[in-house]
């Protein structure tokens, strides 16, 4: 007697992963209370300045500030964290403020100077997706480039822009570009499909190889990242009325902003406004130590240090108790 084996039936595709509820809201939880502490820390600054400290300085600060978070947040979400966007955001305040100086019109000179550094970061994008190196290693290599051609073109020295810094309703308009792109990234990056697609996980031991997704993902995160640092750079050069040399503070505030916030940098996962709140209450707080007499190493530095040793484990807390992302 033959026996005929049953018909081969095509298995269905698996669910495609979603992510849990729990993760969410342990994120959104994450971020009630960092707004918590930074409604104490405007109190504190309230109390110590009056209404004068939240003046266009304080604003800003953490517009500049915000916008290069806003960079590294991109880059991490996307799989590439760039570790330039400082070096990046200074080279586009340094080319604005040699074209002004040379009479070129204002925005002429900024698109020019953001076109410059998109330009270069798509190289970096390019040559992180073609070799599969790990993304900080090849943004250590922009760094050093970035800080060179902005020294080159200052010359060592500091560049002034023709009629000072900018008025004041630029401050205003930074800080809207900040607040509103990084709640609408924090968004669309809760997609679990939008991260699968520009991401890539590698295996231990895994030899690099060429994937068209990590190309994608690695080209969009240092553009995108290279786009808003340029963006922060121009800011910071309009409000102190040119491009001059100072120690990159901004760069560390950024980082400790993204962590602290409530990104991975295990999973790249994050919430909604953990960037745009850590933000504020790391200017605001830098801003109670000033008021209150701090030397400077302990209103900036120090902050910023251990914000970025307490984001790293406060992004491994919500991973672990977010779980694994689930299918549908």
């Amino acid at each position: 007697m033959v026996i005929s084996a049953p018909p081969a039936t095509a298995q269905a595709a698996p669910p495609p992963p979603r992510r849990s509820a729990r993760g969410l809201l342990t994120h959104l939880g994450w971020e009630a209370i960092l707004l918590v502490l930074a409604v104490i820390a405007a109190v504190a600054v309230g109390a110590q300045g009056g209404g004068d400290a939240f003046g266009r300085r304080l604003w800003l600060t953490m517009a500049i500030a915000g916008l290069l978070a806003a960079a590294f947040a991109f880059s991490l979400r996307t799989a590439a964290p760039n570790l330039a966007v400082g070096a990046l955001g200074g080279l586009a305040g340094t080319v604005y403020a040699k074209l002004v100086q040379a009479d070129w019109p204002g925005l002429l000179a900024g698109a020019t100077a953001v076109a410059a550094v998109v330009v270069f970061s798509l190289i970096l994008g390019v040559v992180t997706g073609l070799t599969s190196a790990p993304a900080w290693a090849v943004s250590l290599g922009g760094l050093a480039a970035a800080q060179a051609v902005a020294l080159g073109v200052a010359a060592d020295r500091g560049i002034p822009l023709r009629g000072g810094p900018d008025p004041a309703w630029a401050t205003w308009a930074w800080l809207a570009l900040f607040v509103l792109g990084s709640l609408a990234g924090g968004v669309v990056f809760l997609s679990v499909a939008v991260r699968r697609a520009l991401g890539v996980a590698r295996p231990d031991g895994e030899v690099p190889r060429f994937q068209a997704k990590r190309l994608l993902g690695a080209v969009l995160g240092f553009t995108g990242s290279g786009l808003l640092a340029a963006l922060s750079g121009i800011a910071q050069a309009g409000y102190l009325g040119g491009s001059f040399p100072v120690s990159d503070i901004h760069m560390l505030i950024a980082v400790a902003a993204v962590l602290l916030g409530g990104l991975s940098a295990y999973t790249y996962r994050g919430g909604v406004a953990g960037t745009v709140l850590a933000t504020a209450l790391l200017v605001l707080t830098q801003t109670a130590l000033l008021l209150a007499g701090a030397p400077t190493w302990l209103a900036f530095s120090l902050p910023a240090g251990v914000a970025i040793l307490l984001g790293v484990a406060v992004g491994s807390v919500l991973d672990k108790i977010s779980g694994p992302e689930q299918t549908v």
